[in-house]
């Protein structure tokens, strides 16, 4: 047997030696899922590729600051900043730094926003979704066709082919590009070699020019602001089949004090109970609730009029305040309440 060959057969067996302890945790949490949802191939694919993508922009943005900025030399940054292969995903997927819960959390709903928009494009064309916001460049507020203007352009850097993921650097909430950016640069500091500070440097001044405000949500959310106190719509019930899926999620976050995230997490779950319950909370007509559902739903799943209209409105309202509270006071209230310390006592 050729002899490089054997070595890396041996440090092939090695690597996996040293990962063989979580062979079982790996099963385990295949065979017995701690919730309901279904993450299908496509959701799987689209994750893998989001994360390559945003560490691959991140490692060449701060490569281009590195190297362009702050005269750093070194040859596999000046490549990397050139356009490049980067390598940084592969040491960071294999060191589990890419498994931070708030991480996991952003890529889950990017992944869900893209399974929900490949949903929507089986039911309307998309001239007919691209429509639904090139109809507000007209509209006799200004600063209505303003932000519509805004939002088609956030929107246009991230559609990629139909059912792909696109990402866009400035869609990352401030506290998801610093939990990407500063392993990236410990990444790409092993990777080449480079002792010097000037990579910290590059990050930090990649992280004080992050504009969270360019992004597709806050663009959305203001679009879905001024709607709101517009005389014409301030009244209209939300569809994502006449607002597109953004502005929907944008303005129903709005209507119901939740956050998009949060109502795009929602219609991961089975027959999207908590997104029924937040439509039933906002008082959404019947037809207007079935339609939407319909438009929104992956399978066969159907809202009835009688299921929807028999949900007690003020159980959903409770339900929709609790949700809204920060999540570190519902963890806390969890883990107080009577049922968990009884558990906990015994």
């Amino acid at each position: 047997m050729d002899r490089s060959k054997h070595n890396d057969i041996v440090r092939h067996a090695s690597a996996m030696a040293d990962k063989a302890s979580f062979v079982a945790d790996d099963f385990a949490q295949a065979l017995f899922p701690r919730t309901d949802v279904i993450f299908n191939d496509r959701m799987r694919s689209n994750a893998q590729q989001y994360l390559r993508s945003v560490v691959g922009q991140i490692e060449q943005r701060i490569c281009i600051i590195a190297t362009q900025d702050l005269g750093v030399s070194q040859q596999v940054l000046l490549g990397i900043a050139q356009g490049g292969d980067g390598q940084s995903y592969a040491m960071l997927e294999q060191s589990g730094l890419l498994k931070a819960p708030e991480i996991v959390q952003h890529l889950f709903v990017k992944t869900q926003q893209s399974e929900l928009a490949a949903r929507l494009l089986q039911k309307i064309s998309q001239e007919d979704l691209e429509s639904t916001l090139t109809r507000h460049l007209d509209h006799e507020d200004p600063a209505v066709a303003e932000a519509a203007m805004g939002l088609l352009i956030a929107q246009s850097k991230t559609t990629g082919a139909a059912g792909q993921i696109a990402a866009s650097l400035a869609d990352l909430p401030p506290e998801i590009a610093y939990a990407f950016a500063w392993p990236v640069t410990a990444a790409l500091a092993k990777l080449s070699g480079f002792s010097g500070p000037q990579l910290q440097q590059a990050t930090e001044r990649l992280l004080a020019a992050h504009d969270e405000s360019a992004g597709v949500a806050r663009k959305a959310e203001r679009l879905a602001q001024l709607l709101d106190q517009s005389e014409a719509e301030k009244n209209s019930i939300p569809h994502p089949m006449r607002d597109g899926l953004t502005l929907f999620v944008a303005r129903l976050a709005r209507q119901s004090g939740l956050t998009s995230d949060q109502i795009v997490a929602f219609t991961a779950e089975p027959n999207m109970a908590r997104f029924v319950v937040v439509m039933r909370a906002a008082d959404f007509p019947v037809q207007e609730a079935l339609s939407i559902f319909a438009a929104l739903d992956g399978g066969d799943h159907i809202l009835t009029a009688a299921t929807y209209g028999e949900t007690d409105r003020d159980r959903c309202l409770a339900l929709v305040s609790r949700w809204a509270s920060p999540d570190a006071y519902q963890n806390a209230e969890r883990l107080l309440s009577d049922d968990f310390l009884d558990i906990q006592r015994k």
